[in-house]
């Protein structure tokens, strides 16, 4: 997915979770890139969806470490968003993509996005720190080269 695309567009610097207190520097963290393509117009719904989405992403007791998004314009119909999320357990992430609010957008976009998605796992470590632009576009560089072990989807 990400191994050829190097680009790094409109990125957010680092943020962390609500519950992120403390980070084991030996632990390794489930972490989950995806990447959407879609025509540009449908770009203004899918920010709308992503804010919805991103409140219930940083409330109490999600599981979420930190988070990165960014998106780039490739001509009028090839808009791109991105997210890397970090997660205190796979599960939290497994919740969180199972909750409506997530469950909505992704049914509201079927047919707009296409979405791939990569698994990997990051040792607290490699995490960049909070509204440092520069760790955070090294981290999502890494992230796209491969870098870290890939997490197999379970089944």
């Amino acid at each position: 997915m990400h191994k050829k695309d190097q680009y790094i567009g409109l990125l957010k610097p680092w943020v962390i979770g609500p519950n992120t207190t403390m980070i084991d520097k030996d632990k390794e963290y489930f972490t989950v890139a995806t990447w959407g393509t879609m025509h540009t117009s449908s770009s203004f719904k899918f920010a709308w969806l992503t804010s919805k989405i991103g409140k219930q992403l940083h409330s109490e007791g999600s599981g979420l470490i930190g988070e990165t998004r960014q998106v780039s314009t490739w001509g009028f119909s090839d808009f791109r968003a991105e997210t890397f999320t970090v997660w205190q357990e796979r599960e939290d992430m497994a919740k969180f993509y199972k909750s409506s609010a997530h469950k909505n957008a992704m049914t509201s976009m079927k047919d707009d996005v296409s979405f791939r998605v990569r698994r990997v796992w990051v040792k607290g470590s490699d995490l960049p720190t909070p509204g440092d632009s520069k760790a955070t576009k090294a981290f999502v560089l890494r992230i796209k080269s491969g870098d870290f072990p890939e997490a197999v989807k379970k089944s």
